[in-house]
Order: structure tokens, then C-alpha cells, then sequence
């Protein structure tokens, strides 16, 4: 088996990539997000690249990667996250694998980014990188707070007759032991719906730290993101004070569950504390079972979540940075960083 990669034209390719993606993560509708997801980007172009099997004359794999602009200390630098991975199950074996991670690399040591980053899920997906002698940068959490036990107790219990009283009575516990954190007097949480504007890339650009590495939240991102996105909506929270925005946090749901996608708010750690207050509330109101949270441990959101009771889960990726090893970015990855990240960062 003899195995070769292929640059990607994004346009005269563009249904061979469909037919891969299609084929190997079927869980995502491809076509539906590919003009937002390939060419839509305010942070700048994206790269893919096949895995082509010479023998066979097919194409059996794929990887691509996406422009992100990141802060690394008091700048903005464009990076690349890793994403749209996939190899036909026929050819799973480390090698084309390798080739399509060694690919990515490829835009960072061009100098076109300042690092790229993949997410991998679990610890089988390090695979790669361990061949490739590369280590994690940092890890993303699990966060779950649990909001109501209908869906815990019917799977302990069944449908019996006791499984309504036993939740009514898990409900009461839980509304017991939910913190009551109420924000500061002056601040004004509410229901945001308008598209993202200036203020936003303002409330951006108060956090800047050497040593911290985050995602910009210009307002061209958080539109791309949260307001275009064609396969999934998301519900946002605006904190004010005196009518000046201080925060905000992003949720989205799913049947029964909830996700806390991000919270931003730099000024003070009580208006996280409020603005994870009210999605509570909101996720409470509408019935939701859980709210789940992704965050990385340097992430100061992760102390909150402690206090309004959410729960550490489990462990949900690992994120992987390559920087040019003659880079001063290199450098800055090297000596151990704080990584600012939440579920924003990791969406693929």
C-alpha cells in the first residue's frame, strides 16, 4: 500500500471532499456547512489536504485546517485548528494518518501561521503525535451540572409508579442545593438576538496578558460563529452596566441537555458568576436534565463553575499546538503558558 498526499482545490474538489466527509463522519451534514465552514471565515483561508492510495487510484482520507486568530500574550496572531480528519476504515493503520498530520504542519512552517492546533478527543487519538514526538499543550474539561433527575432516576428505576415522586423529590434536592449568586445591583443581564457589533471586538481587546493564550472574539468571529452557522443556533446573554457591555455568555441546547459554549467577561469574575447564573435559570425553566461546560484548566471561568455547583466530568480533549521550532512562538509554547480556552475553541 502505497500512500501519497494531495493538496485540495477547495472549489474543483469540493465533491470528492463532501463524498470523504460524507462517507467517514456522517453525523455532520457537510455540503450544508461547507460554503460557511471553508470560504465564509473572517480569520482567513483553509487548507485541506487527500490521503490517495496509489494502488487503488482513490482517495482515502482527508484533513483540514482552519484559519483562527488567537491572542498569545498582547497580540493577535493567525493560527490554525485541525479539523474534517477522517480515513477510510480500509486504511486506518498510523501511516496515512501521519502523513495527513505532518500535512497540517505544512502552512505553519511556510510561515502563513504562527501554530496550528488539533483537539483529539481521547487518548487513542494522541497516537499520531506520539509517533510524531509531540506532547499535549493542555487538556479541556468536562463540566456538568445536573438540573433535574427524571431522565436519572427513569434509567435507574424504569417507568414504575414510584419514578414520578422519587424526581419530584431529586428536583426538590436540587433546587436545595443550587447556589443563590446573585450579581451586582447595577448589572442588567438580558437576552441577546442582534447580530454582533463593535463593542464586543472592544470588550476583546481588555484581556491582554503576556504569557496567555486565548481565541479573539472580534465581533466578524462571534457573527461567523454564532450567528451564520447553518447547523446550529445559539441562544447569548449580555451583561451591562450603566448600559455598557461587561460580559456575555453563549449557550446552545439539545433535546434535553444544554451546552455553555462561552462566557466572556473580563472586568470582574462576578459578572461570569451572574451570567452563569441566569443560563441556569433559563436551562431550569425550559426543563433541560443538564448544563455542560468545556474549559480548559487555565481558564478563570473554571473556578466559577466550581462554585455554582457544577461538577468535573471527565476529561474531553487534549489540545496539541506545532510551532515552527526556530519561532518565537515556539518559544512562548515552551514555556508553559496559561491556555485560556472553552468549548469555543474546540468546536470543529
Amino acid at each position: 500500500m502505497t500512500v501519497v498526499l494531495q493538496s485540495v482545490h477547495l472549489d474543483r474538489d469540493k465533491a470528492e471532499l463532501l463524498n470523504v466527509l460524507q462517507r467517514n463522519l456522517p453525523t455532520l451534514s457537510h455540503a450544508d456547512r461547507f460554503e460557511w465552514l471553508y470560504h465564509g471565515n473572517p480569520a482567513g483561508p483553509s487548507w485541506s489536504w487527500f490521503a490517495y492510495d496509489r494502488a487503488t487510484h482513490q482517495v482515502v482520507g482527508v484533513a483540514s485546517l482552519f484559519s483562527r486568530a488567537m491572542w498569545i500574550g498582547g497580540e493577535v496572531k493567525l493560527c490554525g485548528q485541525v479539523g474534517d480528519f477522517a480515513v477510510h476504515q480500509t486504511h486506518r493503520s498510523l501511516g496515512p494518518a501521519v502523513l495527513l498530520q505532518r500535512a497540517t504542519f505544512v502552512p505553519v512552517d511556510q510561515g502563513l501561521l504562527a501554530f496550528c492546533y488539533d483537539c483529539p478527543p481521547h487518548e487513542a487519538g494522541m497516537s499520531t503525535f506520539r509517533r510524531l514526538g509531540i506532547q499535549a499543550n493542555c487538556r479541556m474539561d468536562r463540566y456538568v451540572l445536573p438540573l433535574r433527575t427524571e431522565r436519572l432516576i427513569k434509567k435507574s428505576l424504569g417507568s414504575g409508579i414510584w419514578t414520578a415522586p422519587m424526581s419530584a423529590a431529586g428536583n426538590f434536592v436540587l433546587r436545595l442545593l443550587m447556589p443563590k449568586r446573585p450579581g451586582p445591583k447595577e448589572l442588567k443581564v438580558t437576552s441577546f438576538d442582534d447580530r454582533f457589533e463593535d463593542e464586543f471586538s472592544r470588550l476583546d481587546g481588555q484581556v491582554v496578558k503576556e504569557g496567555l493564550i486565548r481565541g479573539r472574539r472580534h465581533s466578524e468571529d462571534l457573527n461567523w460563529r454564532y450567528r451564520d452557522n447553518p447547523l446550529c443556533k445559539y441562544r447569548v446573554l449580555t451583561a451591562r452596566e450603566e448600559g455598557k457591555l461587561v460580559g456575555y455568555a453563549i449557550f446552545t441546547t439539545d433535546r434535553e441537555d444544554a451546552s455553555l459554549v462561552d462566557v466572556f467577561a473580563p472586568s470582574k469574575a462576578e459578572v461570569a458568576a451572574a451570567l452563569i447564573g441566569s443560563v441556569i435559570q433559563q436551562c431550569k425553566e425550559e426543563r433541560f436534565q443538564t448544563l455542560q461546560a468545556f474549559v480548559s484548566p487555565g481558564n478563570p471561568v473554571t473556578a466559577i463553575l466550581r462554585t455554582v455547583g457544577f461538577r468535573y466530568s471527565t476529561a474531553a480533549a487534549r489540545v496539541v499546538a506545532y510551532a515552527n521550532l526556530d519561532s518565537s512562538v515556539c518559544a512562548v509554547l515552551n514555556s508553559q503558558p496559561i491556555w485560556s480556552l472553552n468549548q469555543a475553541e474546540i468546536l470543529g
